[in-house]
C-alpha cells in the first residue's frame, strides 16, 4: 500500500519518535506548517521534501518515496536492490578489491535486505559446503530451520547479536523497507530469538562458532559499510568480512580456498 505525502511523513516523524515541535525546530520550520503538511492542507515543495527528509535522517529510498509521494519525480535514480549492476565502475572496482583481497577468508557483499549480490573464492567454498545458490538471503540461512542455521554452535548468542544489528538497521530504514518486512515474516513465523532489553548501539563484530568439514571453527565477523543516504548507488550495500579467530579455522580456511 502506497501512503499519501502527509501519513509518510507522520509515520516517519514517529519512527524517529520525534514530535511535531521536535521535527518543526530541526527542519527549521513552524509546527503549524508541518501540522498543514502532515494533513494534507499544504503540499510540500521538492526543497522542503529535502529538508525535512534530512532532518529525519531518512535513506535514499525513502527520499524517493516521499517525492512520489507528493506528485514529483523521484529525486534519486538507481538502487543497490538491483544488485551491483547499480554501482558506478569506479566503486564497483572498490568492492571487488575488498572482496578478492581478504581472500582465502570468506567474504561476501549483501544488500540492505541482506540478499546475497557477491562473494569472494572464500565466501563461495563455504556455502557450497551447505548447498547455498548465489540468490541467498542471509537472515534466512540464519533464522531458518537448515544446514547453515544447524552448523552454527553458538546459535543463541550469534542469532542474538546478529538479530540486534538487524533491527537496529530496519529502524532506520522505516517499517515498509524490505529488511522491516523481512524480519516481520520471520517474526510471525515464529523462527526469531525472544528479544533482549538492550540498548546502546550493536557491537562492531559478532562472534560465530561454525560445525564445518567435522570441525568447530571460529569466526570473528565484521561489516564494512559503503555510501550513504546522500549517496544512491551504493546506499544499502555492505561487505561482511569473515576473521579466522583462531590457528584451526585459518588452517582450514586455507585448505577450503584451496579446493
Amino acid at each position: 500500500m502506497t501512503l499519501h505525502f502527509g501519513p509518510q511523513l507522520k509515520e516517519w516523524r514517529r519512527v524517529r519518535r520525534l514530535s511535531q515541535l521536535d521535527l518543526a525546530g530541526e527542519a527549521g520550520i513552524s509546527a503549524r506548517h508541518l501540522s498543514f503538511l502532515e494533513t494534507g492542507r499544504s503540499r510540500p515543495t521538492e526543497g522542503m521534501i529535502l529538508r525535512l527528509a534530512q532532518a529525519l535522517d531518512l535513506p535514499t529510498g525513502a527520499h524517493n518515496e516521499l517525492f512520489a509521494a507528493a506528485g514529483y519525480a523521484p529525486r534519486f535514480g538507481g538502487s543497490a536492490d538491483r544488485g551491483l549492476d547499480g554501482v558506478e565502475p569506479g566503486a564497483r572496482r572498490v568492492v571487488d578489491l575488498i572482496l578478492d583481497r581478504h581472500a582465502p577468508w570468506p567474504a561476501a557483499c549483501f544488500n540492505a535486505g541482506y540478499d546475497v549480490l557477491g562473494g569472494n573464492t572464500g565466501f563461495a567454498a563455504l556455502t557450497a559446503r551447505f548447498g547455498v545458490g548465489t540468490a541467498a538471503n542471509l537472515l534466512d540461512l540464519v533464522f531458518t530451520p537448515g544446514p547453515v542455521r544447524a552448523a552454527i554452535a553458538n546459535w543463541p548468542a550469534f542469532a542474538a547479536a546478529f538479530l540486534r544489528r538487524a533491527e537496529a538497521e530496519a529502524r532506520f530504514l522505516g517499517p515498509r523497507s524490505p529488511l522491516a518486512r523481512r524480519l516481520a515474516a520471520l517474526r510471525a513465523g515464529g523462527h526469531l530469538p525472544e528479544a533482549r532489553a538492550e540498548t546502546g548501539r550493536p557491537p562492531p563484530y559478532v562472534e560465530l562458532a561454525l560445525a564445518l568439514a567435522g570441525v568447530e571453527t571460529r569466526w570473528i565477523t565484521t561489516v564494512t559499510t559503503l555510501g550513504s543516504a546522500q549517496d544512491v548507488l551504493l546506499e544499502g550495500i555492505f561487505i561482511e568480512q569473515y576473521f579466522p579467530a583462531d590457528a584451526e579455522t585459518r588452517r582450514l580456511a586455507d585448505r577450503l580456498a584451496d579446493g
